[in-house]
């Protein structure tokens, strides 16, 4: 994922700063959410509202895209 496309996303949900890059790192470095946490010095469970907040809003994207025209 392009971190563009990234940012379009987290902006659209309105993720904060530490969160966004606590998603990105789960996301793109492939750190669990756990070491994301630990990393940004936020909780476990704030990572993890935000990462399903996140996923949640790709699978949205992805299936409104299937309907739009090219």
């Amino acid at each position: 994922m392009k971190l563009d496309d990234f940012n379009q996303v987290a902006d659209l949900i309105g993720l904060k700063k530490r969160s966004r890059e606590a998603v990105w790192l789960m996301e793109v470095e492939g750190m669990t959410g756990y070491f994301a946490a630990q990393q940004m010095d936020i909780s476990e469970s704030t990572v993890s509202r935000a990462h399903s907040r996140f996923r949640r809003a790709l699978q949205k994207i992805n299936a409104l895209a299937a309907h739009l025209p090219l």
